[in-house]
């Protein structure tokens, strides 16, 4: 018999797969995703409604501090609670959480970046700095504007953390904590119900696929593969998609909440979190006409879906984001272009779980 869920531990590892909550990471990804809503469609209510409550002037203030001080904010290890680690975050010496930053930067290994930044120079100007990020994310990824503005709080780490801190309390207590009370219990059920799986016989690639309940594009395989350990956490904010975080020899994978095959734990709600994320990104007309499309055609090039349907490109790529996360598009390279298949058996697999849903 299972163990009752109100006894929740957090089972140790017994393979190189494990399941768990990561409490930090999950609030830390939760306030990364309400910067991303003019990107991606098909994530949580709770995102999209949080994010519409900002004025513009929140909006942006929080885009900076999350995107700028990413690498910052971010946990290196897991931590019991989010205030918990905002606690540590407050409390640690302003110029380690600083450098925790320029470190992470460090160790970005590009073939382009040269080896005449060092933390010595780094910060010796605006221009220095900001050509050390572009060496290490590319041009075209480097907001001048906004790392400019990042810089003149790096130079001042007090500064920094006061203003890292003090925004991720706020978040957390006029947003974020009441969500997480209201979504731990199924969270729980989720980890739960994984942790009771034997993943002894798969590799890396079968138990991320088994856990995420979607095929991996290929930039995840890799990073599977290389990780000696993998630490899955569930989320009902991140849709179809999946996020990550690293520790020390670790890859963590925040997916979204849902039971595994065969689950012996009984969770409706869980089930109807999978059912909504898949049925949300069948619910528009744009994204059928491309999966009809697509299915017509046997295999569609972003530049064919784009001139045959008359949409926008960054249309198209936000529409076509959503159906590959959520499975039902799988795609390849062709000489340079991504190009995208139906995948038939995941629109016959949703059927079936909304049958089995309904009709159980």
């Amino acid at each position: 018999m299972a163990p009752p869920i109100d006894n929740f531990i957090e089972a140790p590892a017994r393979t190189h797969i494990r399941v768990g909550l990561a409490p930090a990471q999950n609030a830390v990804h939760s306030l990364l995703l309400l910067t991303k809503t003019k990107k991606l469609s098909g994530l949580s209510d709770w995102v999209i409604n949080t994010a519409h409550q900002l004025s513009p002037e929140e909006r942006e203030q929080h885009y900076r501090i999350m995107i700028a001080f990413y690498h910052a904010i971010t946990p290196e290890r897991r931590w019991s609670s989010f205030p918990v680690y905002l606690d540590y975050l407050r409390n640690a010496d302003p110029e380690k959480l600083r450098d925790k930053m320029l470190n992470a930067y460090f160790r970005m290994d590009f073939h382009e970046a040269s080896d005449r930044f060092t933390k010595e120079n780094v910060l010796d100007s605006k221009e220095n700095y900001i050509t050390f990020l572009q060496e290490r994310f590319g041009a075209d990824y480097v907001d001048e504007e906004l790392e400019g503005w990042a810089y003149e709080y790096a130079l001042d780490p007090p500064a920094m953390q006061e203003l890292i801190t003090s925004h991720l309390q706020r978040y957390w207590d006029d947003f974020l904590a009441e969500e997480w009370e209201r979504t731990l219990p199924t969270l729980k059920k989720a980890v739960k119900a994984f942790q009771l799986v034997d993943f002894s016989q798969m590799d890396s690639i079968e138990a991320a696929e088994y856990i995420t309940g979607q095929p991996l594009a290929s930039e995840w395989e890799d990073k599977c593969k290389n990780a000696e350990s993998l630490y899955f956490a569930p989320s009902l904010h991140v849709g179809p998609y999946i996020g990550k975080f690293f520790e020390e020899n670790l890859l963590g994978v925040i997916f979204g909440a849902r039971l595994p095959d065969n689950a012996s734990i009984n969770a409706p709600e869980l089930s109807q979190a999978e059912i909504y994320v898949r049925l949300n990104a069948l619910a528009d007309e744009t994204r059928l006409q491309i999966l009809r499309h697509v299915g017509e055609k046997g295999e569609s090039c972003s530049t064919e879906i784009i001139e045959s349907l008359g949409m926008s490109q960054s249309a198209t790529s936000r529409h076509l984001t959503q159906l590959t996360a959520a499975g039902y598009l799988t795609t390849r390279r062709l000489d340079g272009a991504k190009c995208y298949k139906l995948n038939k058996e995941r629109i016959a697999n949703t059927l079936d779980t909304v049958k089995s849903f309904l009709l159980a």
